[in-house]
């Protein structure tokens, strides 16, 4: 057979197929836009600022011992009762209780009951006077201290906040002035405004039993609130 019409017909089923189809263009490989250039700072600051105490917090207990448990329990029961009663006539004092707990001494066989009593007021006089009326009665004084409350120490980490930024941002500017640079950008920023430490508690101290023993005295110290500011901050040459 002629190989002629086998070509021939191969180029007739070859057109009737129609065109090539186009193949896409390659697609270049994408870039990442450009970073801006320049010089990155790191910087920390503190800022600080310092807060009289506006919230008094008194520690007291009572306190019972004897050979029978359920007579020093019953002796502490009445002794904290009734020094709540009479927190409950103070205004802006509020008095709550903390742990109770019993024991036996294993050498004397005498039982030990007590139970924590705590007052805290903004208003310190009348606080203080309960507690000497308190102490009186035979209530043990567990400690005494001052510290900001709540919306005190918020408006303090807020200022204190503020001052550390200004500092960061005027150390930036003088970092740049000193290389011959200007501020950019702030890239990153944090701020870390640490609780105020609280004042130590005084040592535990036993009452006098006179009716008429004086308040005690208390003359609070300033509280310092701190902030620290961190920062990653971008230099670029001066136009």
């Amino acid at each position: 057979m002629s190989r002629r019409p086998l070509a021939l017909a191969a180029l007739l089923a070859f057109s009737a197929a129609g065109p090539l189809a186009a193949q896409p263009a390659p697609v270049p490989p994408a870039t990442s836009a450009p970073r801006a250039q320049g010089t990155l700072l790191r910087l920390n600051e503190t800022g600080e600022v310092s807060r009289a105490p506006d919230e008094l917090r008194v520690n007291l207990r009572a306190e019972a011992r004897g050979r029978d448990a359920a007579a020093v329990q019953a002796q502490v029961n009445r002794v904290v009762q009734a020094a709540l009663a009479k927190a409950g006539g103070v205004a802006e004092l509020r008095a709550t209780t903390g742990g109770y707990w019993t024991n036996r001494d294993s050498e004397s066989r005498e039982w030990t009951a007590s139970q924590g009593l705590s007052l805290r007021a903004t208003n310190a006089t009348p606080a203080l006077e309960l507690a000497g009326t308190l102490q009186g009665e035979g209530l043990l004084m567990d400690g005494m201290a001052w510290s900001l409350s709540r919306d005190a120490a918020h408006a303090a980490r807020q200022e204190a906040g503020r001052l550390a930024i200004e500092a960061l941002r005027a150390r930036a500017g003088a970092v740049a002035e000193q290389l011959g640079m200007e501020v950019a950008e702030i890239r990153s920023l944090s701020i870390d405004t640490p609780e105020a430490p609280m004042p130590r508690m005084a040592m535990a101290m036993r009452a006098q039993a006179a009716a008429a023993a004086p308040p005690p005295a208390s003359a609070p110290e300033e509280v310092t609130v701190t902030a620290t500011a961190q920062a990653e901050v971008l230099l670029r040459p001066r136009p």
